[in-house]
């Protein structure tokens, strides 16, 4: 999973930028995981576009991510506005707080473009992306997951991830990075979970 590319040693922003950000992090981090639709486009877009500006993913436009949209996932986080009601009940706002492309090559499901914006690091919602993804390449007999990284695979290593040489991986899994892209590749085998 990516982390804010401003980060500091724990992972989030501090003042100007760096260090690490004192700022209470939202206590209830509860989000939804649905199949993205054609209008989350956009908003896949803009909350990828830092982390490709940092070169931590692909640059993809909404055009690009409109025509992939049924290969993502998507995390929202459903909050009430305060202050507001409509006929009594409280209003909500939904808010993406995390994606996941998911592309199925044989025997296995290759995660891309996982990402959760700054403000919702922290709490889960990359692991909460990734179990729906493990249950989803199950479901489909997949054996494996695989996920590519070029700024080191930490965060995939913590989730049970192998580094796999990427001389020694499927043709089918090396095509998917480009090339000079020099990512390191990283696989979840799900026959040992």
């Amino acid at each position: 999973m990516l982390r804010d590319p401003r980060a500091g040693a724990r992972g989030r922003p501090g003042p100007g930028g760096t260090g690490v950000d004192a700022r209470p992090r939202p206590a209830d981090q509860e989000v939804s995981v649905r199949r993205a639709r054609p209008g989350d486009a956009g908003e896949l877009a803009r909350i990828s576009a830092p982390f490709a500006a940092a070169d931590r993913l692909l640059r993809r436009s909404p055009d690009t991510f409109a025509r992939h949209i049924d290969e993502f996932l998507v995390a929202v986080r459903e909050t009430a506005v305060h202050g507001t009601a409509v006929h009594g009940a409280a209003v909500h706002e939904n808010t993406l707080a995390g994606c996941m492309g998911l592309l199925p090559v044989p025997q296995c499901l290759v995660i891309y473009n996982l990402c959760v914006p700054p403000e919702f690091q922290g709490g889960g919602i990359g692991r909460t992306l990734l179990r729906h993804a493990v249950r989803r390449a199950a479901d489909s007999g997949c054996t494996a997951i695989l996920a590519a990284s070029k700024h080191g695979g930490a965060w995939f290593t913590r989730q049970g991830f192998q580094e796999v040489d990427p001389d020694r991986a499927p043709e089918e899994w090396r095509r998917l990075s480009p090339a000079g892209r020099k990512s390191s590749l990283y696989c979840l085998r799900l026959d040992d979970r």
